[in-house]
């Protein structure tokens, strides 16, 4: 049986994996360099044992380091699943066969060749991907040939591909693109039926997301560059290995030692060459299928640049299209017109904690004290408290957070695959932060920009950052409109983000030519002020 051994090196961690006589060791001296790889070619080769290790490695790391009692609790599940994965995996590896077929593969959404692994015929016969490593089966719908994936705690006579897990939309529509937005719909729908029920997994994934992913996801760059040239004999290097290796990462490969759906945020924000291809989409359905809300409505028909909107929290009567309509006129009044309908749930959450009677409290304590006492009035224990008595992954505002960056990664995946375009991405609250994602996502993309302007209106966006990838997505302007007069984001975001101001309050600040700032604060007298105050200016 494999063995795995974890030990400290300084700051940095040494993982030791042997199996069958060979070894497997990875090196690394925190979470944002790239760790040494070396080791048996044979092991070093299936990149599924090799993210696993890292994974575990990244995982065990970060366990040792947090204070907080619930990230410790996540990681020191995280690493012991990879752990007890990789040794699994392992004893799998130096068992080749001599029998390979090529068929499509559900952990790297490729059509690859797999081939069988010597002694593991029960009770359906096992093979491994030669491309992404994963152990998989037949799938077990009768007639199908694509390939499944081994699942934890799942039956292997119950394995499905992914195409029959509802994991894609079908293997034959991951190249393919939409002749408009409009036409999202067509593109998410499933070739195959459900042969399995696995919808229900928002809360979880964003918990995960919420939880874990800050500092396991935080290596994945660093993880993905040791795999793209580690694992594929050095003939990727730089941006082109780290693309690979994150690819190989993320999406829904998880029993490949990838990081799920939490992971595909990640990936598709970090590289371009994920967008329009395999990852995109599985991406683009996960997160599209796990918000029931989600929904890209052509409001209006028209000629020219396509304007797509989205609203955020806290704006109860400035959702619709008729509300919007004065802005996107005062600008683009021919334009065929979009608008994201996203996150109900959670931005419902949202809005329920600050209307009740513990949230009314905080709120209004935070606006009064802030008013009194000017700066000084951060800190004062107000939401943080509302926050803080629930748990971390569960609390309103993270998870709307959450929500907004996977649904920003999906509309860079729509917008990716269209025909139509360049975009005008116009947005408020939260709303703005799902187009700032979309546009750095789609910054990260070889050719020409997908965007050509944005217009953003009291961002819940932090202000530090670094905007290069934003910039680059635009081939105009992004226009940033913030008002000194938005109590919301002046008080209340700066709790829940301990400390940290909103690009809706204070601006960028960037020095980038085509980032600029609109300082609003005469005509915006508060957070659900933008729509209608940005409107009369260019009138």
């Amino acid at each position: 049986m494999a063995t795995v051994e974890y030990k400290p090196r300084d700051r940095g961690f040494e993982v030791t994996l042997v199996a069958g006589g060979l070894e497997l060791v990875a090196r690394g001296t925190d979470l944002e360099t790239p760790p040494d790889v070396t080791g048996s070619p044979v092991l070093l080769s299936n990149v599924a044992l090799v993210a696993l290790v890292l994974g575990h490695a990244a995982n065990e790391l970060a366990y040792r380091r947090s204070r907080s009692p619930e990230k410790r609790a996540n990681h020191r599940k995280a690493a012991d699943v990879e752990r007890k994965d990789a040794i699994a995996l392992a004893d799998l590896v130096v068992r080749p066969g001599d029998r390979v077929v090529t068929e499509w593969c559900s952990g790297c959404f490729a059509k690859t060749k797999h081939r069988h692994v010597r002694g593991a015929d029960r009770p359906r016969r096992t093979y491994l991907c030669q491309e992404c490593g994963t152990p998989t089966v037949d799938c077990a719908v009768l007639g199908c040939s694509h390939h499944a994936v081994i699942r934890r705690r799942t039956p292997v006579t119950l394995s499905y591909c992914a195409e029959h897990r509802h994991e894609i939309p079908g293997f034959a529509k991951l190249d393919a693109t939409i002749p408009t937005l409009g036409d999202y719909a067509g593109f998410l729908e499933h070739d195959a039926r459900n042969a399995v029920r696995i919808t229900k997994v928002a809360g979880g994934m964003i918990a995960a997301a919420a939880v874990v992913a800050p500092v396991a996801l935080l290596a994945a760059p660093a993880l993905g560059a040791a795999l793209g040239s580690s694992v594929v004999g050095g003939s990727l290097t730089g941006a082109a290995a780290t693309s690979h290796g994150l690819a190989m990462l993320g999406g829904g490969a998880v029993a490949s030692g990838g990081l799920g759906m939490a992971g595909g945020v990640t990936v598709v924000t970090a590289t371009g060459t994920a967008l329009g291809g395999a990852l995109g989409a599985v991406t683009a359905s996960a997160y599209t299928a796990a918000d029931r809300s989600f929904a890209i409505e052509r409001v209006r028909d028209g000629a020219g640049t396509p304007v797509v909107f989205a609203s955020g929290f806290l704006t109860e009567g400035l959702a619709r299209w008729d509300d919007w309509r004065r802005l996107v006129d005062s600008r683009y009044p021919d334009a065929p017109v979009y608008q994201v309908h996203w996150g109900a749930k959670e931005l419902r959450d949202l809005a329920l904690l600050a209307g009740s009677a513990a949230g009314k409290v905080a709120v209004h304590s935070l606006l009064a004290q802030g008013a009194r006492r000017g700066s000084k009035a951060f800190g004062f224990p107000g939401l943080g408290w509302v926050l803080a008595a629930q748990e971390l992954a569960a609390n309103p505002w993270t998870v709307a957070k959450v929500r907004a960056g996977m649904t920003g990664a999906a509309l860079a995946e729509l917008i990716a695959r269209t025909t139509e375009g360049p975009f005008v991405l116009m947005g408020h609250s939260l709303g703005a932060r799902v187009m700032v994602t979309a546009a750095q996502t789609l910054g990260t993309r070889q050719g020409s920009p997908r965007v050509e302007s944005m217009h953003l209106l009291g961002a819940a966006v932090d202000r530090v950052g670094d905007w290069r990838s934003l910039e680059t997505a635009v081939s105009g302007t992004v226009w940033n409109y913030w008002s000194a007069e938005d109590s919301v984001l002046r008080w209340v975001y700066k709790t829940a983000e301990a400390g940290k101001s909103a690009v809706g309050h204070q601006g960028f600040g960037s020095k980038l030519p085509r980032i600029k700032d609109r300082n609003v604060s005469r005509t915006v007298s508060g957070h659900t002020r933008y729509v209608s105050g940005v409107a009369r200016l260019a009138e």
